[in-house]
């Protein structure tokens, strides 16, 4: 009896510990812990969770359907940005070419463009890319995302400025791997 009394109370305080490292920051934005939301896009097949604390806007009409931007006395500071398409190239070699103009699409829509790193999976089916460009007088970092799921093509956006990137990599690092991909109603 004495023995489970001293396995129960070593529970008890081991709960407690876990209870009050949870709610310790270190220095970190992003928490699993932290609120999170799910915003579906139904129509693309993809849903994200995001930060509670972040602003979400959606858009059938705009290039992007789905942002979702942090602010910090309304300077925006991280961003997650997502375009779909509803059509996929079949074969690796169209998905290869399409990529080809999707990393040359960086070139013309951001004025000082560099590639830092750029990546592919074996069958084509997922591409990378990290690289800088520069508005006004700051120079901000843009990871992408292209995939191919579901006879579906998205586009996935990470940006946040050069002297932010390290705080904000691990929110998305954390947002990507928690997106999920599956059917969504097709057009008829």
């Amino acid at each position: 009896m004495r023995v489970a009394g001293q396995h129960l109370m070593s529970l008890v305080v081991a709960c407690l510990l876990m209870g009050f490292a949870s709610n310790c920051r270190t220095g970190s934005l992003f928490s699993y812990g932290d609120s999170m939301r799910s915003v579906a896009l139904t129509d693309y097949g993809i849903v994200f969770r995001i930060p509670g604390d972040w602003d979400v806007s959606l858009s059938r009409d705009r290039y992007f359907q789905f942002v979702a931007v942090y602010r910090e006395d309304s300077l925006p500071l991280g961003l997650v940005e997502y375009r779909g398409l509803d059509t996929e190239p079949r074969d690796q070699r169209s998905r290869d070419l399409y990529a080809s103009g999707w990393y040359d699409a960086m070139r013309l829509n951001y004025p000082g463009w560099k590639y830092v790193d750029r990546n592919k999976d074996a069958e084509s089916r997922s591409f990378t890319f990290e690289g800088s460009y520069l508005e006004g007088t700051t120079r901000y970092i843009k990871i992408g995302k292209l995939r191919f799921r579901d006879r579906r093509i998205h586009a996935i956006y990470y940006t946040a400025p050069e002297d932010e990137i390290d705080r904000y990599r691990e929110i998305f690092e954390a947002v990507d791997q928690l997106i999920q991909y599956g059917s969504a109603p097709r057009p008829n």
